[in-house]
């Protein structure tokens, strides 16, 4: 359960800096990034909370407090300010997220909680790689 109110609190982050990326950022790479992060994201938490609900697990509603600070914080940025932090903190993110779906993917006793990080895993590490490409372009 540690893994499923962990992967549902970041993606909840993804999404909210996802929306916001749509409204601060210079770039159309970046925005589009944005774009991805909330279609994306928004499917996996759905999914996430299906599987959590069947098995009674509680996923937080709202982000925490820590990721709503940085979410306040980041609601300040605009342009190319906006723009590095925003792929910096995604490149950053996506790394963990990797890690920790690929141990989940592996180690989970739960086989519906890891068949959804084997699923979900690709996905991030293409978020990961697409990242990376964009947070090269905007430095």
């Amino acid at each position: 359960s540690t893994f499923a109110v962990k992967a549902g609190s970041g993606g909840m982050l993804e999404v909210e800096l996802g929306k916001l990326a749509q409204q601060n950022a210079q770039s159309q790479r970046v925005k589009n990034f944005g774009s991805m992060m909330v279609r994306d994201h928004t499917k996996a938490n759905k999914e996430l909370m299906t599987i959590a609900a069947n098995k009674n697990i509680a996923i937080p509603s709202r982000l925490s407090q820590e990721h709503q600070k940085h979410v306040d914080e980041m609601k300040k940025l605009k342009g190319m300010d906006f723009d590095k932090h925003y792929m910096d903190m995604m490149t950053d993110d996506h790394e963990d997220d990797v890690e920790l779906f690929e141990k989940a993917s592996k180690n989970l006793k739960d086989a519906d909680l890891k068949a959804f990080a084997s699923k979900t895993l690709p996905i991030l590490q293409m978020h990961l790689d697409s990242a990376k490409a964009i947070e090269d372009a905007v430095d």
